[in-house]
């Protein structure tokens, strides 16, 4: 489903009974609430492991250094690493950024037994966001997975196009802020927020591939050879 934002900033005002009280809370202020919305949406979402179904895979990440390689412009939160050896991928696991240099100097020892590390490194002042691989694999070599940023709405025209609960939740918690702003009473929007939080947080963990687990009763058996919903 599709929203421009201007829809969203008129559906926040209704469902916060706002529609007319401009002077109250201006359109700037409630595009400022709906972007906040928007991210808050989206951390909800990304929390859980199901969320994988969500991410992006980096292709040939740039080479900046010998263990350093540019993350995407659009990377928000890493979920997974893994590099090319051999005729397998092996996933890497995180390293402390402290330590660069024992990284850098166990990986030159050459060692077979040692596995890959990594850690990003985050410029605060320029935004530039790195991450180190140890030892130093190549771009063809290295596979990276990550949630991207979400999307940020601007002008009126601008749009997202997602499931109508997800939206839903947008404008209702925008209207929170905008009830909270002018020191209204936000109960009855705060509960409609948390219940379609759970349902969305629901309709995620459905969606993933490995859903329903499955535990296997060995006390019970049935005709499905004691397969149980977990």
């Amino acid at each position: 489903m599709k929203k421009t934002l201007v829809e969203l900033r008129n559906g926040a005002r209704d469902r916060s009974d706002m529609a007319y009280d401009s002077d109250a809370v201006s359109d700037l202020e409630v595009n400022d609430y709906i972007n906040q919305a928007y991210h808050e949406l989206y951390d909800a979402i990304t929390a859980a492991d199901e969320a994988r179904l969500f991410t992006v895979n980096a292709t040939k990440p740039p080479q900046v250094g010998q263990y350093s390689f540019r993350l995407p412009n659009d990377f928000y939160r890493l979920v997974s690493v893994h590099v090319h050896s051999g005729e397998r991928y092996s996933r890497a696991m995180p390293a402390d950024p402290s330590q660069y240099a024992d990284l850098a100097s166990n990986s030159s020892n050459g060692s077979a037994s040692y596995s890959y590390q990594y850690f990003v490194r985050w410029h605060i002042n320029t935004g530039e966001r790195f991450i180190f691989v140890f030892p130093a694999p190549t771009s063809d070599t290295l596979a990276i997975t990550y949630w991207p940023q979400p999307q940020e709405l601007s002008i009126d025209s601008d749009s997202v196009d997602n499931p109508a609960s997800w939206l839903e939740f947008v404008m209702v918690a925008a209207g929170v802020r905008m009830l909270n702003k002018v020191e209204r009473d936000a109960t009855a929007l705060l509960l409609a927020k948390r219940q379609l939080e759970k349902r969305i947080q629901k309709a995620v963990y459905g969606s993933d591939f490995n859903y329903p687990r499955v535990v296997r009763d060995y006390t019970r058996p049935t005709s499905f050879g004691g397969l149980l919903p977990w």
